[in-house]
């Protein structure tokens, strides 16, 4: 029996050729500007339409570009949305939290760590059960093998878009669903790719240790042939570099790279040119909201 899905993105997204590699394009995704965070979204939908649920409750920080994602997936299925922000309301909102607004969901500030959120979106869960209602709890980035399940798909998808099978495939590294998932999808159709992980928001420890427990969740088989690039330190502010990178790629290609995960992605890419001996592919999963700030900050 097929998991239960809620389609939303427009699939499969382009594979093109990109400054001497392959992008692919899931910034094209067609849903709002969720990105790749619309083929997790699909599978959560439908698992949480399938059990019921009344209400979506999931959370972030105020750039992530998961929450804006779900308030509109939540809106589009006639679900009531929560959406828990670490920290304190900012004065000039990013693009995100206004997706939110826009959705109608609710928005709570926590006053808390990111790293506390997943506990208080399972607890807003529960106080929400006992008082009656239907919640479904989705942890920051949709970082559940439910969600994973998006990236399983788009395995099959990508090795349908290549006529050749050895490739390094290099794709940016949140909550680490997206990885887990395509790991778990590379598994199932014996795809003979390297993959590289550019991780921007955890400690390589940990965050492998979060990819391996949801890949061991989704398929039985082990997975090889895959690293992790640390690019935490580099991801807490954009620079000049980020600045720069976006600007060249948007002005040479007409592409728009976000700088926590778009540019280190790219980053990463040319230091792997020197040693990679097979055609790279690197995804693009979107990150667009925090772009367009980016890209109004660096047009004043």
């Amino acid at each position: 029996m097929s998991p239960p899905r809620r389609p939303l993105a427009l699939l499969p997204t382009p594979l093109q050729r990109f400054a001497g590699m392959y992008l692919k394009r899931d910034d094209l995704s067609g849903f709002g500007l969720a990105g790749a965070k619309a083929r997790a979204l699909e599978y959560l939908l439908g698992d949480a339409l399938a059990h019921d649920a009344d209400v979506l409750v999931t959370g972030g920080s105020p750039s992530s570009n998961f929450i804006g994602g779900a308030a509109l997936a939540a809106s589009v299925c006639g679900m009531e949305c929560e959406v828990l922000v670490s920290g304190t309301a900012l004065e000039r909102a990013p693009a995100t939290l206004h997706l939110v607004g826009c959705s109608e969901a609710k928005v709570l500030y926590t006053g808390a760590d990111r790293a506390e959120l997943d506990r208080l979106i399972d607890e807003r869960a529960a106080h929400l059960r006992d008082h009656g209602r239907t919640p479904y709890a989705i942890p920051r980035g949709g970082a559940t093998p439910v969600g994973a399940l998006g990236f399983a798909n788009a395995a099959e998808e990508l090795a349908a878009q290549l006529d050749f099978d050895e490739a390094v495939v290099v794709l940016p590294v949140g909550s680490g669903a997206s990885i887990a998932g395509l790991l778990a999808g590379r598994a199932a159709i014996a795809a003979k790719w390297q993959v590289y992980g550019v991780s921007v928001s955890r400690p390589l420890p940990e965050i492998r240790g979060e990819i391996l427990g949801l890949v061991a969740r989704i398929t039985p088989e082990a997975v090889t042939d895959w690293e992790l690039i640390d690019a935490m330190e580099a991801a807490e502010a954009a620079d000049d570099r980020d600045v720069h990178t976006m600007l060249a790629a948007l002005r040479a290609d007409g592409v728009l790279f976000d700088a926590k995960y778009g540019t280190k992605a790219l980053a990463a890419v040319a230091r792997l040119r020197a040693r990679a001996d097979r055609p790279i592919v690197l995804w693009h999963t979107g990150g667009l909201p925090a772009a367009l700030d980016l890209l109004g900050r660096a047009a004043t």
